[in-house]
């Protein structure tokens, strides 16, 4: 295990959003990434607004609620000047994430004289370069430095284990907070597994046997061993791909399209191999070198777009930030350090359809603009329009969807055309008297037995219809203005199946079953 010092600052999406002025230090603000509450002001929490609140919910704790975007770039933007004052005290800090940043502390605490003035000192540094208060804390391992730093406390070379088996399951969240991490942590609550300690008295070959590489990776860092930060004397395979910018570049934005390119190229020669640490370096026309190190969890695969973020942030921080280099980027470097595990190559083909998906995505960017291409987004919701979204492409996540619970939805299968503006249609009964759209409250109505509508190719303006489901009737969000719904499927005698939809007295096409 090596002896590692953890430096953190808490609520640090906060402290950006501060130290950029978008916010007051003393108003009552949360940030939201689009699912729920990431972080909340003193004020905010003090009103009841909590982590993991719904927008909705937390505005209705507190109506006068300042509510903020989630942006990473801003985060990373803003940590440069934190890691300016890291770098006083160590070199080549590695950044877990903006606020949260480990180191070997072996050789700073002989430089510093000791490890509790390697705090002192690291505290004074940030405290002096960007006003922000951090806490340090020193231990065996890397969950165990994460945790001391959260306590601000040095742990002794023999109390980790003790340290660390105290602690709650919830605690292996604070270096992967992915959904894989959550699930392995409920289930083993589940089962009364609730401590470090309790996870540790089951033998690692069973553990490794039902949860695979994130339970051999959970049991790893309850241990108290090290997964990101390798000892300085042991031998790093390095991949790394480079390229000269001519003419430089001046913005960030211009920088992403040569950044994705790299990460392309890196991934390439990474085949086969993962690692725990990702390198950045960038040169400018004035000879100015800037290098900064991100950490990869080795439960996280470091695919191309990941790359790009980390890059991305990085050169928005260095080249639009308040560290302004002094001139424009002539050289961009990436560099996988650290032996990470091995996952293999896909056993039909060398990749998968979403590597080729990302690819195109980059070079129809690189043609069109960054932010001109638009992708498909899947959402939650009952009703296929409500699933889907068409976004930009930068904007779009690949986290799985929300399952719900969304009572209420329309039943499957969804259909395969969803019109982007839906089209009227008249349904009639068996003795052709038109059929009225039904109150969504009461949901019954007469059998339809042919249809009259124009402006579809795909189906014919007049038919028969053969069968029929539904009505299905849906109200929701009514003190948003939504109106109430009713949605009918159809199969039509000559033509596709179709979605009809009955909204405000008229019955309507809101897509077909192709």
């Amino acid at each position: 295990m090596t002896r590692q010092v953890c430096l953190w600052v808490p609520s640090w999406p906060i402290a950006a959003a501060i130290a950029e002025g978008l916010i007051p230090p003393d108003a009552p603000a949360a940030i939201h990434d689009a699912r729920e509450v990431r972080d909340v002001t003193p004020a905010a929490s003090r009103a009841g607004v909590r982590r993991g609140m719904r927008r909705r919910q937390a505005a209705a704790t507190c109506p006068e609620l300042i509510v903020l975007p989630d942006d990473p770039v801003r985060e990373a933007r803003v940590f440069e000047t934190v890691l300016g004052g890291i770098e006083r005290v160590i070199a080549l800090p590695l950044i877990v994430r903006p606020g949260l940043v480990l180191a070997d502390a072996r050789g700073p605490a002989r430089h510093c004289g000791g490890e509790w003035p390697l705090a002192e000192q690291l505290i004074g540094a940030v405290i002096e370069a960007s006003g922000a208060e951090a806490f340090v804390g020193i231990a065996d391992g890397t969950l165990a430095a994460i945790l001391a730093a959260r306590s601000g406390c040095v742990i002794e070379d023999a109390q980790t284990r003790e340290f660390l088996a105290r602690h709650r399951m919830t605690a292996l969240q604070a270096i992967s907070p992915n959904r894989e991490m959550a699930e392995l942590i409920e289930l083993c609550e589940r089962f009364g597994i609730r401590t470090l300690g309790d996870f540790l008295a089951l033998p690692r070959g069973a553990v490794a046997t039902r949860f695979g590489a994130r339970g051999t990776l959970a049991y790893d860092l309850a241990s108290g061993r090290d997964v990101v930060v390798p000892r300085a004397s042991q031998e790093r395979s390095e991949v790394s791909a480079g390229r000269e910018v001519d003419p430089p570049l001046a913005t960030s934005d211009a920088a992403a399209f040569l950044a994705r390119t790299l990460a392309e190229e890196l991934a390439g020669r990474l085949a086969g191999r993962s690692c725990t640490q990702l390198r950045i370096t960038a040169r400018t026309t004035a000879g100015t070198t800037h290098e900064r190190t991100w950490m990869i969890t080795p439960d996280t695969q470091l695919t191309p777009a990941a790359m790009t973020d980390r890059v991305r942030w990085q050169l928005d921080a260095w080249l639009g930030g308040t560290d302004r280099p002094d001139g424009q980027l002539t050289h961009l470097q990436l560099c996988s350090q650290g032996r990470g595990a091995e996952y293999g190559t896909p056993l039909w083909g060398r990749g998968t359809d979403r590597e080729r998906i990302d690819r195109a995505r980059s070079r129809l960017q690189s043609l069109a603009g960054i932010s001109t291409v638009h992708v498909i987004a899947e959402r939650g919701g009952r009703d296929p329009r409500s699933r889907i979204a068409v976004v930009p492409a930068v904007a779009a996540t690949s986290e799985p969807v929300r399952s719900g619970p969304w009572a209420g939805t329309l039943l499957g299968p969804a259909p395969t055309v969803v019109l982007e503006k839906t089209l009227p249609v008249r349904l009639f009964d068996a003795d052709g008297a038109a059929i009225p759209v039904p109150p969504a409250h009461r949901g019954w109505m007469s059998a339809p037995a042919s249809y009259r509508m124009s402006g579809l190719p795909a189906v014919p303006d007049a038919g028969r219809i053969v069968q029929w489901a539904g009505p299905w009737p849906l109200i929701e969000r009514w003190w948003e203005g939504v109106p109430e719904r009713c949605y009918l499927q159809l199969v039509i005698e000559a033509g596709p199946p179709l979605l009809v939809v009955g909204v405000g007295g008229t019955w309507r096409i809101e897509g077909y079953y192709d």
